[in-house]
């Protein structure tokens, strides 16, 4: 199921998750190791924004995810990116979660004969050092690329709503009586796309409307319709009509003087063959 989204309240927030994921790269970047208590103080409040961030990046990927957006051109790209700036933000948060698991604690082991606690706290401290350090900047580079991940989403989707409003104000598709007899049927509740005997692929509707695969690639072709290509085909994959799609429609009918026929819930008989057809 999809849902409408604002993509400039999501534009909005990628700007300021960019501007967020700079500020801790730069706390990360100039954080000075003191390995003990100090440490513990410093990474406390960097690990809990790095987690903070990850529930940001979460909330466009999520937004955007179930959208009609991903029937825009080039909404893959978009989304790819939006799940690399999720990783890459759990990537940090890993990071520095490492670096404080690796920082040596002020503290004092069993009592045991000839043990020179100075010592042995020195002797961690030299350890941990060079280890914490690579954790560091291992995070701080993940914070770079997520900034940068976001500037170009921010970048690809206002790119993305000029095309759809310079689209929005071009004259309709023109289409024929078949293809406006095919949109009518995807309008009313989709369709899916699966394959049957032998390998042959085949469109069908809720209500058994076989659509030719010529047809569906005529209206595919021209942005009319939208195919989820993220199911296997083995499983249907779902065919919904887009705004494009929907304007054609309405052309086709103000053209023709067609009066639009509300849809109709597929009867019990159509989901029974289209059950059949599936096996």
């Amino acid at each position: 199921m999809t849902t409408a989204v604002d993509l400039h309240e999501q534009i909005n927030h990628l700007r300021h998750l960019a501007h967020d994921f700079k500020a801790l790269h730069e706390r990360v970047r100039d954080l000075a190791v003191a390995p003990g208590t100090e440490a513990l103080r410093q990474l406390t409040p960097l690990v809990l924004k790095s987690q903070e961030l990850v529930g940001k990046a979460l909330m466009p990927l999520s937004a955007l995810g179930g959208s009609p957006y991903t029937a825009v051109s080039g909404s893959r790209q978009s989304l790819n990116a939006l799940g690399a700036v999720v990783s890459g933000a759990c990537l940090a948060s890993s990071g520095l979660a490492h670096a404080l698991a690796a920082n040596p604690l002020d503290s004092t082991g069993f009592a045991g004969p000839h043990q020179d606690e100075d010592s042995i706290r020195n002797a961690r401290h030299a350890r941990a050092v060079p280890e914490m350090i690579g954790y560091l900047a291992d995070a701080a580079h993940q914070l770079d690329v997520c900034e940068t991940a976001c500037h170009y989403l921010v970048t690809g989707i206002t790119r993305d709503l000029e095309r759809a409003s310079t689209n929005s104000q071009q004259a309709p598709h023109k289409i024929s009586p078949t293809q406006y007899e095919a949109l009518r049927a995807l309008a009313k509740g989709g369709a899916t796309m699966q394959t049957r005997g032998r390998g042959s692929t085949i469109v069908l509707t809720p209500d058994h409307t076989l659509i030719t695969i010529s047809t569906f690639q005529s209206l595919d072709k021209r942005g009319l319709v939208h195919l989820d290509t993220s199911v296997p085909l083995y499983q249907g994959r779902g065919i919904t009509v887009t705004a494009e799609g929907q304007r054609a429609l309405a052309q086709y009918r103000s053209r023709s003087g067609v009066t639009a026929v509300p849809a109709a819930a597929p009867t019990a008989t159509a989901v029974a063959v289209k059950r059949e057809v599936r096996r």
